[in-house]
């Protein structure tokens, strides 16, 4: 297990100047809320020292757990899908970080995600927050390790508020719990996992596994592009470029697609 001292904690600094002129302000709230520019929200929470002691994650650097609460809903086999993440509580408008520095692939609401912000980090990984109610990043942008990214929140489907977090590696879903502990903010290992470490979560209702480790689905009623993304820890985009189809092309029942 490796750790390293970040002394120098790059998330966003503000400054926030404030001209007296019949009386003064002091953000002394713990649970107030600051506006700057309508661009970046900054709970006055946030604005105190954190640790300058992060955990070190293979070759990403340091790790800053994205929001420091328990899991409520883990990885895997979800009834008749998959739950590709971990969902873990946090308080409408609570902060959530980026777990890496990064950069900002997508910033956006995306079907069952709701608001949604994905961070590419290199070496094929990428981590997914979701169901924020508002998003503080835009596509493109570079962000430091523990830079506030959006507030928490329930939009898309969710049923109360809590961050929907995937660590995804070369666009496949992999179990963030056993490579890290959020609510203590650790690193569990010291590697990233192979692709082919990656378990591969088959139903028997609506899969078929093909030679050479190639998973094969058969389009039924009702299906989408983005149930199967969702089901099996993938992408919509992923889907389609294996199977040379558009994100609009119209799935035909008994159509087979190549899924992984």
């Amino acid at each position: 297990m490796h750790k390293c001292i970040y002394n120098k904690f790059l998330a966003a600094t503000v400054t926030i100047v404030i001209t007296s002129l019949a009386s003064s302000f002091q953000a002394v709230s713990q649970t107030g809320t600051v506006f700057v520019d309508d661009a970046l929200t900054v709970a006055t929470a946030d604005s105190l020292s954190l640790s300058d002691t992060l955990p070190c994650f293979a070759n990403l650097g340091p790790f800053c757990s994205p929001i420091r609460g328990r899991v409520l809903s883990h990885f895997g086999p979800r009834r008749s899908r998959f739950h590709a993440g971990t969902d873990i509580f946090l308080h409408h408008g609570d902060s959530v970080r980026a777990a890496f520095t990064g950069i900002v692939t997508k910033a956006t609401r995306y079907y069952g995600y709701g608001l949604l912000v994905i961070l590419n980090h290199g070496s094929g990984v990428e981590t997914y927050y979701a169901h924020l109610s508002k998003i503080l990043v835009h596509p493109g942008d570079t962000v430091p390790v523990g830079t506030i990214i959006g507030l928490g929140g329930q939009t898309g489907r969710a049923t109360g508020p809590h961050l929907h977090f995937e660590f995804r590696l070369n666009h496949i879903a992999y179990n963030s719990e056993s490579l890290f502990d959020f609510r203590r903010q650790l690193v569990l290992t010291d590697s990233i996992p192979h692709t082919d470490s990656i378990p591969a979560y088959n139903n028997r209702l609506f899969a078929n596994k093909i030679d050479n480790q190639e998973l094969y689905y058969t389009i039924q009623k009702n299906d989408t592009l983005y149930t199967l993304a969702r089901h099996y820890g993938t992408s919509v985009n992923s889907i389609c470029a294996i199977n040379s189809i558009t994100p609009n092309s119209i799935l035909k029942i008994g159509q087979k697609l190549k899924v992984k």
